[in-house]
């Protein structure tokens, strides 16, 4: 009953209509980031560029904004609907609740990175289809932290930047997930980490800037950013969203029995 559960809630989280519109959402918000560039020749402007500037670099960049919402619509209500719809009483006979949690821990993970990178991945090959296969260094991006990478390879720079969504992507998902065993509301749920990131990055960075939850979707944040402090950061969050999931969980005991 595990695997065929895992594989299930696998299909249930990636063909859902929230992923669809998920992905779309941030389809449109990479359009929207690089619309200004993206038709038009440019001195410098190649698909590495068109990237950066749809990511976290342009005026209009409104993902790197959006994304906590973006990566908890797919799949992070989903402890919340299965409350409602009865269906945790269901499967409390056939495997016990710690299973349950663990599976679906890791589905809303890999379905909310998934959404994230595979988006962005996408994103890049349009670029380079667009730009006509251009990744060559651009001088006017502002990169500092990566910047050794980036001048090494720019298209690994952009892969370590996908990759990095998809483990944000991961991390604020658990966060939703986490706090809705203790709201059990689906809108709340979705809008939380993204409410926690305005507030990190007004009153948290006031207290110190490295708190400032942006920075773990944009590795180039701040020009004296260190990896560590990202790890650091996102392992904390995703340590608070996992424990909330399982105390919430045990809090309302009563809707999953063994």
């Amino acid at each position: 009953m595990k695997n065929g559960y895992f594989v299930s809630e696998l299909k249930r989280a990636f063909f859902s209509r929230n992923m669809l519109i998920s992905q779309l959402l941030i389809f449109a918000c990479i359009f929207i980031g690089s619309f200004e560039f993206l038709f038009h020749e440019y001195p410098g402007v190649n698909a590495i560029y068109l990237f950066m500037y749809s990511y976290s670099e342009g005026t209009s960049a409104i993902l790197s904004l959006l994304f906590p919402v973006l990566v908890s619509l797919p799949f992070a209500a989903s402890y919340v609907t299965d409350v409602r719809t009865g269906f945790i009483h269901y499967l409390s006979y056939r495997m016990s609740r710690k299973k349950y949690l663990l599976i679906r821990l890791l589905v809303n993970g890999l379905a909310s990175g998934y959404v994230m990178a595979s988006s962005l991945l996408v994103s890049f090959v349009i670029f380079l289809l667009i730009k006509r296969f251009d990744v060559s260094v651009v001088d006017t991006l502002n990169i500092t932290v990566l910047r050794r990478v980036y001048e090494y390879s720019p298209v690994l720079f952009v892969l370590i930047m996908i990759l990095n969504s998809f483990v944000c992507g991961v991390v604020f998902s658990t966060l939703a997930l986490g706090i809705s065993t203790l709201i059990r509301n689906h809108y709340l749920t979705i809008v939380f980490p993204f409410a926690f990131y305005i507030i990190s990055g007004t009153l948290l960075a006031q207290i110190n800037k490295f708190l400032n939850a942006a920075m773990l979707f944009d590795l180039e944040y701040d020009s004296n950013l260190k990896i560590s402090y990202v790890a650091l950061y996102d392992l904390i969050l995703l340590g608070i969203g996992v424990a909330l999931f399982f105390i919430g969980a045990v809090k309302h005991a009563e809707s999953f029995e063994h």
